[in-house]
C-alpha cells in the first residue's frame, strides 16, 4: 500500500503558539513585563467556538503577544487546569528564541526578574544557550548562534 504524503499548503510562514495558563496573571507578567513581548490583541473566544473546534471546554480570554514574527497566545480561562506536577512531561517543553548576544540578554532579563536555570552554556550548534521557565514550566530557550 502506497502512503500518500500530506503537505500543508501554508498561507503564512510563521506558527503561532497558544499556552493554557494555570495562573494567567503570572504568565502575562512573565511574557509581557519580564520578557518584554508587546500585547497586540486581547479578545474573548466565545463558548461555541471554543467547544466546537476543540480549543477548550468553555469560552476564554486570549491575549496575543508579538515575539518576532510569532504570536504567543495566552489563555485566561475560568477554572484553569493546574500547573504540571512534573518538570519533564509530555507536551510543549520549550520555545526557542534566537538572540544576538546571549550574555547581555540574560543579564538584562535577570534585571527584569527572569530566573534562569543556569548561566549561558555553549552547545554543539550554538555559541550559547540559556533557559528560563515560565510560570507553568515551559522553558524559554535563548540561543546565540
Amino acid at each position: 500500500m502506497e502512503v500518500k504524503k500530506l503537505v500543508l499548503n501554508l498561507s503564512h510562514p510563521t506558527v503561532d503558539i497558544a499556552i493554557t495558563c494555570s495562573d494567567f496573571a503570572a504568565s502575562l507578567d512573565f511574557y509581557h513585563n519580564k520578557l518584554g513581548f508587546e500585547i497586540v490583541l486581547d479578545l474573548e473566544i466565545p463558548d461555541n467556538l471554543a467547544r466546537d473546534v476543540g480549543l477548550a471546554p468553555t469560552g476564554f480570554r486570549q491575549v496575543r503577544l508579538k515575539a518576532g514574527n510569532t504570536l504567543i497566545k495566552l489563555m485566561d480561562i475560568e477554572s484553569p487546569p493546574p500547573k504540571p506536577a512534573d518538570e519533564f512531561s509530555a507536551g510543549v517543553r520549550w520555545l526557542t528564541f534566537f538572540v544576538e548576544d546571549i550574555q547581555e540578554t540574560v543579564e538584562n532579563l535577570k534585571q527584569n526578574g527572569v530566573e534562569f536555570l543556569s548561566e549561558p552554556i555553549s552547545a554543539p550548534d550554538a555559541a550559547g544557550v540559556a533557559c528560563a521557565p515560565d510560570p507553568d514550566g515551559v522553558l524559554i530557550e535563548l540561543v546565540q548562534i
